[in-house]
């Protein structure tokens, strides 16, 4: 049985000592049927994981494809690592859309952090277009495999689908269809990898909240959330880890 994953994607909110403030509160909640897992800001990465307890993952909310040099701005696997982050989200819509990274880039960086020992939660998703196109089976299918083009294992590769048009918008993807597309891509999956699909993680993203994660997370084919706005207060996240404990 896989176990569940509740993830929180801070994206460019909380200070450093906002995010401490938050430790302190999720610190003392108590959870053993879940992994839990949070990304905050680059900033503030090193000082949340000593300061989290050791049950609560942190992660970068992005990671560079080139080891070193002359790339302003970027952050590279080995400096996640040498402050003991193991974990990194790559490809998220933002990144996608704002940032201008394709399909490439992101199996660039897959590739990079898996060669690299880390653990990686890659974003998919479909915009309202696609969608209202009757078109996102075949879009999220493509690039699922783009992005894992030349990627032989992924055993330490989590799957997070995350419609577009559900981000931060407060419309959320149905139960039903949320796993319609996540049965979908452990389908696709085990076409390519096989038997490893069965292991495979995949986690609904789009508007997650206390008041509905429990019937997302009550899905056969959703294995966890990965929640944005309702991951920054601590109270609403506890409540959806909650969720995932009492499956």
């Amino acid at each position: 049985m896989r176990r569940k994953y509740i993830c929180g994607n801070w994206k460019m909110n909380k200070t450093s000592s906002e995010a401490l403030e938050f430790a302190k509160e999720i610190n003392e909640f108590e959870f053993n049927k879940v992994d839990v897992l949070l990304a905050p800001s680059f900033v503030s990465l090193e000082s949340l994981r000593k300061n989290l307890k050791d049950e609560i993952k942190v992660a970068g909310q992005n990671v560079s494809q080139f080891d070193d040099g002359a790339y302003t701005g970027e952050v590279s696997t080995t400096m996640l690592k040498d402050i003991g982050v193991e974990d990194v989200i790559i490809g998220h819509s933002e990144r996608r859309e704002k940032f201008l990274e394709s399909d490439e880039i992101i199996n660039a960086k897959v590739k990079k952090a898996l060669a690299d020992d880390l653990s990686v939660i890659l974003c998919l998703g479909e915009s309202l277009e696609i969608k209202e196109e009757g078109k996102e089976v075949e879009f999220v299918r493509e690039e699922l495999l783009n992005s894992l083009d030349g990627v032989e294992k992924i055993e330490k590769v989590t799957i997070a689908y995350e419609p577009i048009w559900a981000i931060g918008t407060g419309k959320t993807c149905s139960s039903e269809d949320a796993e319609k597309m996540c049965r979908e891509i452990r389908n696709i999956i085990d076409e390519k990898y096989g038997e490893i699909s069965q292991k495979t993680r995949i986690l609904y993203g789009g508007s997650v909240k206390p008041s509905n994660a429990g019937e997302i997370l009550s899905k056969e084919n959703i294995d966890g959330v990965l929640v944005g706005g309702a991951s920054l207060k601590a109270s609403d996240f506890i409540e959806i880890i909650k969720a995932g404990e009492s499956l």
